[in-house]
């Protein structure tokens, strides 16, 4: 080879190497990745962000958000790059829970994938405290939210509707908060003490100052009433007999509140001293088991004093006393409790039941899980569906009895519990896997046959 070619080749190689060197240095690249909030600062050679990533050995998942499409091949990735993990988010809600798997930040916009809209003053929670769903949660981090959300009142204010957001217990407190005074006079639809459910509707009268002249006197009250009638028998005015007033008793409340009563009546007062009478209870075999019959009917002491009274323009022109009379003398009553035994017939969830006798109950359940000695019930049968728990005053003389729940089905007394004071109670059996709380009132069907002995009154 001659010495000019050689020095051609030489060149040629030079001239690869370096484009080769160029290249290299132009695709060696510094980065900033931001991951999570936490910044890591890396240089090498990738044409995507995926690729990147697998060489810091993380492989994207499908939640992920990037600041670039992970798959976009480029020769000049951005510097800086942005990538927030997804990570496992529980939502729950009263007795539903959800499970996300989200790299959202913000609760409110969690709650929104959970299929949860936040309206005002819904309480969003975060391991038991208090957050604002507006501000982000710490990021990369699994997170557990609970969702209280607000009662909605829907509240018609002298025919307009207004609505309500509230976590106040009761409606007057709700009202309160939102500014709404009641006065004693108003007419609100419900007792300020209910206590609101999810939603609710009520209905909220205000009262008007009247002035109201009865001959040469004006008395001023409040009412809520929507006719002059009502709001004069309020205000303890009710006309009487002969009685009218200006506007009629069937019109509406005046604008100006001005109401004029004009007396022309003759009145009669009774005055009654009544003497109680007692009851004593006996044993009735005819009347039915948890029936009371009257066998003997009480009769009250009655004396009456009778006044007569002249009355013009609501002023008193002359009154008489016209003497009293004894009507009638105490006489006590007996009350009869019912003994008697019928077996009836009751078609109850589609099936025919035959009981001799059913009792309004508040319905608790339990299951084994519960209990720390293998849930072995009073009766020494293991609990399970089918078992029924019931006060220990009744167990003694309806141990083994066959019962039926509505709901429940078919069961069985064999266990008994403390019981809820003042109300007739039962606790329903089930297995761990077939468990249903029950918190509310139903009926205990005990069916055939009857047993030797029956209680006439259930303690």
């Amino acid at each position: 080879m001659s010495k000019q070619r050689k020095t051609w080749v030489l060149l040629s190689i030079a001239l690869v190497l370096g484009g080769l060197g160029l290249i290299f240095a132009h695709l060696w690249h510094p980065y900033e990745l931001t991951v999570d909030g936490q910044t890591l600062h890396v240089r090498t050679i990738a044409f995507s962000l995926r690729a990147l990533l697998r060489q810091l050995n993380y492989e994207l998942q499908a939640d992920d958000r990037t600041s670039m499409d992970p798959d976009s091949f480029s020769l000049n990735l951005p510097m800086r790059l942005c990538v927030q993990r997804t990570r496992l988010v529980e939502v729950k809600n009263g007795g539903e829970e959800f499970t996300l798997q989200s790299s959202e930040l913000l609760p409110s916009n969690l709650l929104q994938e959970a299929g949860i809209l936040l309206f005002p003053e819904d309480i969003v929670k975060q391991d038991g405290a208090g957050i604002d769903p507006n501000e982000p949660l710490a990021a990369g981090m699994d997170a557990s939210l609970q969702f209280i959300p607000a009662k909605q009142i829907t509240l018609e204010i002298d025919g307009k509707p207004h609505v309500l957001y509230t976590q106040k217990a009761t409606l007057s407190e709700a009202l309160l908060e939102a500014g709404i005074h009641l006065q004693p006079e108003d007419h609100l639809s419900a007792s300020p003490d209910t206590l609101p459910q999810a939603q609710n509707t009520f209905t909220l009268a205000k009262a008007r100052s009247l002035a109201i002249t009865v001959g040469s006197q004006t008395i001023s009250g409040m009412s809520a009433a929507p006719t002059v009638g009502e709001a004069l028998a309020e205000l303890g005015l009710s006309p009487q007999n002969l009685d009218r007033s200006i506007p009629p008793q069937d019109q509406p409340l005046p604008i100006n509140g001005q109401v004029t009563l004009i007396r022309a009546a003759e009145s009669i007062a009774l005055t009654k001293d009544e003497s109680a009478f007692n009851y004593t209870y006996k044993l009735d075999p005819d009347a039915e088991l948890d029936t009371t019959s009257v066998m003997t009917p009480g009769q009250l002491g009655l004396v009456v004093t009778r006044q007569r009274s002249r009355i013009e323009n609501d002023m008193v022109v002359h009154t008489a006393d016209e003497g009293s009379w004894k009507a009638s003398d105490p006489s006590d009553a007996v009350l009869g409790t019912g003994t008697k035994v019928v077996v009836k017939t009751e078609v109850v969830d589609g099936q025919t039941l035959e009981y001799w006798r059913k009792v309004s109950v508040y319905a608790t359940a339990y299951h084994p899980s519960e209990f720390s000695n293998g849930a072995l019930t009073r009766s020494g049968i293991p609990l399970t569906k089918g078992i029924v728990a019931v006060a220990a005053s009744w167990y003694n003389g309806l141990e083994m009895q066959p019962v039926y729940v509505p709901g429940y089905g078919h069961g069985i007394i064999a266990d008994s519990g403390y019981g809820i004071p003042g109300r007739y109670w039962i606790d329903l059996g089930y297995d761990d896997e077939n468990y249903i709380s029950w918190h509310e009132w139903t009926v205990i069907y005990f069916l055939t046959p009857v047993p030797a002995t029956v209680q006439a009154i259930l303690p």
